[in-house]
This record gives structure tokens, C-alpha cells and sequence, in this order.
């Protein structure tokens, strides 16, 4: 899983990029197999003016399905990553478990869908009636 971190209007320190990653790595350890690519963009929407305007978008391509896309706005950048992870680790959860409930559900729907298994040919019954006994195929 490559977790890829994106700042715009921000500076993107490291102390910030490793918060991300610990972060994530956290909420989607669970399904890490499952996941290719997380991709988070962190953005100071109203700049220097204050009120409510971090905002972290995370992105997560999982095998085999679209994109999880996780929007995130508060007033302090550290809790929209802490809620956006949360959420993101939720999301992925449940749709990989249905993913995987239907994969099952098709299995069992294809395995009554085959014909039964036919005796072989060379195979027979015996049985006896009051005429003597007869073969049955």
C-alpha cells in the first residue's frame, strides 16, 4: 500500500506527512492486502483567515472496485486527518466485506445452477420384482 501525501495552499512539513502516514496506516492495516494506492490532499481553504477551513480529501483505490473518496473539513488540520481516517477506515471495511459477501453468494448461487453428478454408464442397480431380477440404468 503506497500512501502518497499532497499539501496545497499548506506547508507540508514532516512531522505533518508522518502524522498522515501513521495515521492511515493505522485505520487500513486491517485491509492492507486489499488496497493498491491511498492518496491524501490537505488544503488551508480560507488561507490565514481562520474559521473552519482545513479540509483533507483521501482517496483509496482498492483491487477491483472504484475509488473510496473521503471529504474531511474542520477547524484544525491534525482532527480532520484524525476524522477523515476514521472514516476512511470504516468505509474501506465495509466495502471489502461486501465485496467479499457476494463473491460468496455467487459461488453458492453457481454451484446450484451446475446439473447434478450422472452415475456412469457402466454402473447399474439390481433389483429383484416377482418376475426374477432386472438391471436398472
Amino acid at each position: 500500500m503506497k500512501i502518497k501525501v499532497q499539501a496545497r495552499r499548506l506547508s507540508l512539513t514532516k512531522s505533518l506527512k508522518a502524522y498522515v502516514k501513521r495515521r492511515l496506516n493505522f485505520a487500513l492495516n486491517s485491509r492492507y492486502d486489499n488496497i493498491q494506492r491511498v492518496t491524501v490532499m490537505l488544503t488551508d481553504v480560507n488561507g490565514p483567515k481562520g474559521g473552519e477551513d482545513k479540509h483533507c480529501q483521501v482517496l483509496v483505490k482498492i483491487n477491483g472496485q472504484k475509488e473510496v473518496v473521503i471529504n474531511e473539513r474542520q477547524a484544525d488540520m491534525y482532527y480532520a486527518i484524525d476524522s477523515a481516517a476514521t472514516r476512511t477506515g470504516r468505509t474501506v471495511s465495509r466495502r471489502i466485506e461486501r465485496l467479499q459477501a457476494k463473491a460468496t453468494r455467487m459461488k453458492a448461487a453457481f454451484h446450484k445452477m451446475r446439473a447434478p453428478k450422472k452415475m456412469p454408464r457402466d454402473v447399474y442397480e439390481e433389483y429383484e420384482n416377482e418376475y426374477g431380477y432386472y438391471r436398472h440404468a
